[in-house]
């Protein structure tokens, strides 16, 4: 997902909007009644100002009665307009929470159904920010904009008709200000780039990718003494979008600042006030009108500021929409029917004429064709860029492939239900991932239902059991709170997470490659329980690590070269022969 991609058409907008379409209707509704209602007050002070006028006029006390009508009517057109408006926004605000719910939750269940390889592709900076930053843009659009938008055109519409109503005349004078700034913005806001605002969140997704980035890679940073090299990929994408944003946002604030003038009070003040006084003199109204219109007039300029506002939250609300749906849109992984899915008859695996691309024409795999039998063990090896991780990770279907097919016990991945390919397949990677929670939560993530019996068994197999022990919490050590867990801890907890999965099928990815010997020598005794009697895809960079496998498949540049067991590719003395003598002269000279 990428942000030229995204969709920012009303059309989108309203594709978003539609659950919360009738509360929001209701509050439109709410809101016409509470605008309309600004006419009763002005009618009520033309009234009271006549009153009150005619009694100096004719030097008689003023009808008590008559005033307390004409109170009672303006506290009641503000009663009005300030309830229907109270009613609207609470209204659109329970739409709004209710909306923002609704949109995360979809998004979660999105993104648990595409392709793991997806979020290589897309930064935890930029997912972080549609799922959290454009979700609350919406906020100000649903709960308050829409809403006040109605207001900001209905109210000057409503007291820009009773100005008509009073003196057409003085009706245009008060909307001189709106008119001039209109067409002065016009003018020069004509440079404006349309598309400023995805631009900018654009630059923001990745200033967020920049800090996330920044963090995760403090600590080898830290360790090389590059910390201010790794700043200054922060403060450099920090400065391009500062002056990007500069670039952008200039012409329509130097717009705005000259237009502005035009809303000023005091612009108001002067043109009704001048010209009500020539009209007054000339015969044409009298002053209880020009009061009236000055008040009208001085409350439209403020109208004018809502209604911009409203425009750049639809515009922000416009633009992230767009993002939104243009991951609700991401294609899925292709699932089949309930009714068609198939079950695996065993653990064997086949690779036919596999080819895979990551992007169109492009392959980084080319037409591999192997087995692996059930209960076996096969390696996977090569020089870097080989294709050996991509491959490997073709088997847990975290991609799809472009073309051929993987089985395992005779059924394509593809006509397996993602339950039925997660209790197959399970997978220990390099990088672990734990998350911010217990360490028998993290666990259990291998199957939910254990009982802590199980999940303290699998902890004993994977050799992890007695280091928990001596967190002070056990097991109910929240990591990365209570405890950091070492690159070799975290590993074992992976292994015993696998463990309790019971998968019948394993992808290791090298497991041990970034670990200390103290670490390899549990890892690889974990490992040894972890294997026994599945069928494994080992992906190995140390090929002392898999001598006494089945069989090893050596590929290069995403085609496999040969193929046998240790001892067969070392008298073949191809490539992986020479990738043997160069790792063993690396550890002699080591």
């Amino acid at each position: 997902m990428t942000e030229n991609n995204a969709q920012t058409t009303p059309k989108v907008l309203g594709r978003i909007l539609r659950p919360v379409a009738g509360r929001t209707t209701l509050g439109i509704v709410f809101e016409l009644i509470g605008a309309a209602s600004t006419i009763i007050p002005f009618i009520a002070l033309t009234q009271l100002a006549h009153l009150l006028v005619g009694a100096v006029r004719t030097n008689t006390p003023v009808d008590s009665g008559a005033a307390m009508r004409g109170v009672f009517l303006f506290l009641f057109g503000i009663g009005m307009q300030l309830g229907f408006t109270a009613l609207a926004l609470l209204v659109t605000h329970f739409a709004d929470v209710d909306l923002q719910a609704k949109i995360r939750i979809q998004l979660a269940n999105k993104m648990g159904r595409l392709p793991l390889g997806w979020f290589d592709d897309n930064s935890s900076g930029r997912v972080r920010h549609l799922v959290s930053n454009d979700v609350e843009t919406l906020h100000q659009l649903v709960a308050h904009s829409i809403v006040e938008t109605i207001a900001a055109v209905v109210t000057p519409l409503v007291g820009a008709g009773y100005a008509f109503y009073l003196d057409w005349r003085l009706g245009i004078i008060s909307l001189l200000p709106i008119f001039g700034y209109m067409v002065v913005y016009g003018i020069l806001s004509a440079k404006c780039e349309k598309d400023m605002m995805s631009q900018i969140a654009a630059g923001l997704a990745v200033i967020s990718t920049a800090i996330v980035e920044y963090v995760n890679g403090m600590s080898v940073l830290k360790i090389f003494g590059q910390t201010g090299q790794g700043f200054h990929r922060f403060s450099d994408a920090s400065k391009n979008f500062r002056k990007r944003f500069r670039d952008l946002v200039g012409p329509a604030m130097t717009a705005n600042a000259f237009a502005t003038n035009f809303l000023l009070l005091t612009t108001s003040g002067f043109l009704v006030l001048g010209f009500g006084t020539w009209f007054v003199r000339a015969g044409w109204t009298d002053p209880i009108n020009v009061l009236i219109v000055l008040i009208i007039a001085m409350t439209l300029p403020s109208t004018v500021y809502t209604v911009a506002t409203a425009h750049t939250a639809i515009r922000d609300a416009m633009s992230a929409a767009g993002r939104v749906v243009a991951l609700l849109d991401e294609e899925e992984l292709i699932q089949p029917d309930a009714a068609t899915a198939q079950v695996p008859a065993d653990n064997s695996v086949s690779f036919q004429n596999v080819t895979f691309a990551y992007h169109e024409g492009r392959s980084v795999i080319h037409d591999v064709s192997f087995n692996l039998p059930a209960g076996s063990i096969t390696a996977l090896v090569g020089p870097s860029g080989a294709g050996k991780s991509t491959l490997g990770t073709l088997l847990p279907r975290f991609r799809d492939i472009t073309a051929g097919s993987i089985k395992i016990g005779g059924v394509d991945l593809r006509e397996m239900t993602p339950d039925t390919l997660y209790d197959t397949v399970g997978i220990v990677l390099q990088d672990v991932q734990l998350l911010k929670m217990s360490i028998r939560d993290n666990i259990a993530l291998g199957n939910p239902d254990a009982t802590d019996a199980e999940i303290m068994d699998a902890a004993k197999v994977a050799c992890i059991h007695d280091r928990i022990m001596e967190f002070e919490h056990g097991y109910d050590t929240i990591v990365g709170v209570d405890a950091m867990l070492s690159g070799g801890e975290a590993q074992r907890v992976s292994i015993a997470r696998t463990i309790l999965s019971d998968t019948p099928v394993l992808v290791l990815d090298e497991a041990t490659s970034a670990t200390d010997p103290e670490s390899e020598a549990d890892i690889q005794k974990a490992l040894s329980h972890l294997i026994a009697g599945r069928t494994v895809l080992v992906i190995a960079h140390r090929l002392t690590t898999i001598t006494e496998v089945d069989n090893i498949i050596v590929l290069d540049q995403g085609e496999i070269v040969e193929t046998g067991t240790h001892q067969e590719l070392l008298q073949q003395d191809g490539l992986y022969a020479g990738l043997w003598k160069n790792q063993s002269l690396q550890e002699v000279g080591a």
